[in-house]
C-alpha cells in the first residue's frame, strides 16, 4: 500500500473512531438527559399532587395551620419534591421548586421543578450542562354535597309535607340499625341472625380521619358542611329542635312549630304522618331510653384534612318528655341531667317563646345557653370560640357542625338502653338582627347522612327528593351510592323500586353499564368481594332496583345497597342544576315513615392531574 493510501486510511479510521465515540456519548447522554427529564417531570407530579389539597387558603407557610406545621401547599410541595430526589438547597445542581397559584382556578397548584442536567461525553464536543424543566398542575374536585340546594337540610315541622318532605334522624346505641340508622347504634346490635358490622362513619377517629375526643364518639357523628361566605355580616348556624322531645304518636303528636301562643298561628306540618316520629317505638319507655344531644362545631382549615379542624364549641342537650305539650303548665318533663324529673312550663312574650326554644324550634348551638330552660343545656365554648365569634355571628367560612347521640345523662355513647330516635333539620341564616334567609349560604352532609321521609299515599305512589350534587367536574369518572334499609315501605301492591335521577329527572343511565351490589351488613363486604351481582354492568345500563317485591321475596330491608354509575365525560350542567335524586316509585296506597341511611362517594381519589 502506498504511504498516501495508508494515510488517508489512518484518518478514515480517525474518523470512525471519533464519530463511533461521538455517537456512543451522544447515546449515553440522551439517556442521561432522558432520565432527568423523567425524573423531573414526575417530582413535578407528586409536588403538585401533595400540596393542592391545601388550597386555596393555605398557600403558604403564613397560613399553615397550625402554624409552623408546614401544612400548606408550598411547604407539601416542597417537601415531596425533596422526597423524590429535588432539594432546593442542592445548589450545585441548580434544582428549583416553585409553587404557584392557577389564575382563575382556585381548586389547582401548579409547581415548576427544575434542575441542571450534566453532560458527559458531549462536552468534548462543546455542549454543555442544560437546564431541565417541568411543569405539572394538580387540581382536586369540589366534595360531593349530600342533602338539598341552599342553606337548609331537613323540614322543620312548619314545612313538613309542604315544601319539604325529610328531615335528618339519628338513633340511640340501644336501636337495631334495622330500623334504618346504620353508623349510630350499636355495631353488636344489627337485625336478628346477622353478624355484628364493621360500618363507621367516614368521619372519625375510628377510620382514621378526625383526631380522638374524649366527648364524641370514635366511630363518629353525622357531620355537616356549613359555608358562609365572605361579602356579608356573616352568618348563625341553626338546630331545629335540638332535644330529643317525643311528644305523642298518631294523632296525639303535636304537628306544629313552637312559634306562637295561638295555636291558629302556628305553622304546622300538613298531618297525615308528617310529624316527628320521636315516639317511635318508645312504648312504656323509662328515663334510660331517652338520649341527650350533643352538637359540636368546629372551624374548617382545609376541605380534605379533618384533623385540623378547629373546635369552637359544644353544646349538649338533655332530653324532654313533651308528651304534655298541648297543656298550659307543666309541659315538659325533664328526662336527663342534673334537672332530671322536675318539669318547664313554656312561656310567652307577646306570643313568642321565651324559653324552651330547643323544643320545635330554632336555636343557635354555638351561643344558647337560656337559663329559664332549667338546666337542659350545658353550653362549652374553646379559647378559639373568640376568634371566630363577632357578637353572636361567624365570621365568614367553612364550618363543620357533628351531631352525635349519648345517653339520657350525656355521659356514655354506648349505652344499651338508648333507643330513642332523634329528628331535626339545620340551616345558616344571615348574621343580621332578624336572622334573615342566607340565599347564598350552602349546607350539606358531609360523606353521609341518614334522613326519615313520612311520604303517604295522597303523593300518589311516588316520592322524589334531592339526594346529592354533582358539578361538571365529575365528567368521565365514577360515583358510587350506598343506601341502608330502603326496603322498609309498605304497599298494597307489593312492590317499590328505586329510582337515582339524574339532574334532567330522567332515571340515570350510562352505556358504560351500571352495578348494583347487595352488601348484606357491611360497607367493606365490597372490598372484601363478598356480595351478591343484583345487576352486572355488563348487562344493566339504568340506575334502578326493586326494594320490595312481595311476589318474588325481593327485599332491600337491613342491607346495603351498592350503585357505580359512570358520569358520562359529556356532563355538563349547568352550575345550580345538577342534583341528582332519589326516587319511590310505589303501587297504590302506599305509605312509608321510611328511615334511610345514604354515602356517596367517588370511585378512585379526588385529586387529580389536570393535562
Amino acid at each position: 500500500m502506498k504511504r498516501s493510501q495508508f494515510g488517508q486510511a489512518i484518518v478514515v479510521v480517525a474518523m470512525a473512531g471519533t464519530l463511533l465515540i461521538a455517537g456512543v456519548g451522544l447515546g449515553v447522554d440522551m439517556v442521561v438527559g432522558y432520565f432527568y427529564s423523567v425524573a423531573t417531570e414526575r417530582a413535578a407530579a407528586a409536588a403538585a399532587l401533595s400540596g393542592v389539597v391545601f388550597m386555596p387558603d393555605q398557600f403558604s407557610p403564613s397560613n399553615a395551620m397550625p402554624p409552623g406545621s408546614r401544612n400548606d401547599a408550598t411547604d407539601r410541595a416542597l417537601d415531596e419534591a425533596r422526597r423524590n430526589g429535588f432539594d432546593t438547597a442542592d445548589a450545585a445542581n441548580g434544582i428549583v421548586v416553585t409553587p404557584s397559584r392557577v389564575t382563575g382556578y382556585p381548586n389547582q397548584l401548579q409547581v415548576t421543578v427544575e434542575r441542571t442536567a450534566p453532560v458527559f461525553f458531549m462536552e468534548a464536543f462543546g455542549f454543555r450542562p442544560y437546564v431541565v424543566k417541568k411543569i405539572a398542575v394538580a387540581a382536586y374536585l369540589p366534595p360531593i354535597s349530600l342533602g338539598e340546594p341552599g342553606s337548609q337540610l331537613g323540614a322543620a315541622l312548619g314545612e313538613l309535607g309542604r315544601t319539604r318532605f325529610s328531615f335528618m334522624r339519628t338513633e340511640g346505641w340501644g336501636t337495631d340499625r334495622g330500623y334504618g340508622d346504620a353508623f349510630t347504634p350499636s355495631p353488636f346490635n344489627p337485625p336478628a341472625g346477622a353478624g355484628a358490622t364493621d360500618d363507621v362513619h367516614q368521619i372519625s377517629y375510628a377510620n382514621a380521619t378526625e383526631l380522638m375526643d374524649p366527648s364524641v364518639s370514635d366511630r363518629g357523628g353525622y357531620n355537616y358542611r356549613v359555608t358562609i361566605p365572605g361579602g356579608g355580616a356573616g352568618g348563625v348556624i341553626q338546630i331545629y329542635n335540638a332535644a330529643y322531645a317525643p311528644d305523642g304518636y298518631g294523632a296525639a303528636a303535636n304537628f306544629c312549630n313552637n312559634d306562637n301562643q295561638n295555636p291558629a298561628l302556628r305553622a304546622c306540618s300538613t298531618r297525615g304522618i308528617s310529624w316527628y316520629h320521636e315516639d317511635d317505638d318508645m312504648g312504656g319507655a323509662t328515663a334510660a331510653n331517652y338520649p341527650a344531644m350533643r352538637y359540636s362545631l368546629y372551624w374548617v382549615n382545609n376541605l380534605f384534612i379533618r384533623s385540623s379542624d378547629v373546635l369552637l364549641s359544644q353544646t349538649t342537650v338533655y332530653p324532654i318528655d313533651a308528651s304534655n305539650w298541648s297543656m298550659a303548665s307543666n309541659q315538659y318533663l325533664v328526662m336527663g341531667g342534673s334537672s332530671r324529673g322536675r318539669r318547664v312550663t313554656q312561656s310567652y312574650s307577646g306570643g313568642l317563646p321565651t324559653n324552651m326554644l330547643i323544643y320545635h324550634n330554632w336555636i343557635d348551638p354555638a351561643t344558647y345557653s337560656e337559663p329559664q330552660d332549667d338546666g337542659l343545656v350545658s353550653l362549652q365554648q374553646t379559647g378559639a370560640f373568640s376568634t371566630y365569634d363577632q357578637g353572636g355571628v361567624l365570621v365568614p367560612g367553612t364550618y363543620r357542625l357533628r351531631v352525635d347521640t349519648l345517653d339520657n345523662n350525656g355521659r356514655s355513647f354506648t349505652s344499651s338502653s338508648t333507643i330513642g330516635k332523634k329528628g331535626y333539620a339545620l340551616r345558616a341564616v344571615n348574621g343580621d338582627a332578624s336572622r334573615t334567609a342566607c340565599t347564598s349560604c350552602q349546607t350539606a352532609a358531609w360523606y353521609d347522612m341518614c334522613f326519615f321521609t313520612p311520604f303517604d299515599a295522597g303523593l300518589g305512589g311516588s316520592f322524589t327528593m334531592n339526594l346529592f350534587q354533582l358539578p361538571r367536574d365529575y365528567a368521565g369518572l365514577t360515583v358510587t351510592i350506598d343506601l341502608w334499609d330502603p326496603g322498609d315501605v309498605f304497599s298494597t301492591s307489593g312492590f317499590v323500586a328505586i329510582n337515582i335521577l339524574d339532574p334532567a329527572g330522567a332515571v340515570a343511565t350510562s352505556p358504560l353499564g351500571i352495578n348494583i351490589y347487595d352488601l348484606g351488613q357491611k360497607r367493606s363486604s365490597l372490598a372484601a368481594r363478598n356480595y351478591r351481582v343484583w345487576a352486572s354492568a355488563s348487562t344493566n345500563r339504568l340506575a334502578s332496583f326493586t326494594a320490595v317485591d312481595t311476589r318474588t321475596g325481593v327485599s332491600a330491608n337491613s342491607q346495603w345497597i351498592h350503585l357505580e354509575i359512570p358520569i358520562p365525560s359529556s356532563y355538563n350542567p349547568p352550575p345550580g342544576q345538577d342534583w341528582w335524586k332519589l326516587q319511590y316509585v310505589t303501587g297504590p296506597a302506599t305509605i312509608t315513615y321510611d328511615t334511610v341511611t345514604v354515602a356517596v362517594g367517588l370511585k378512585g381519589g379526588p385529586v387529580h392531574l389536570v393535562p
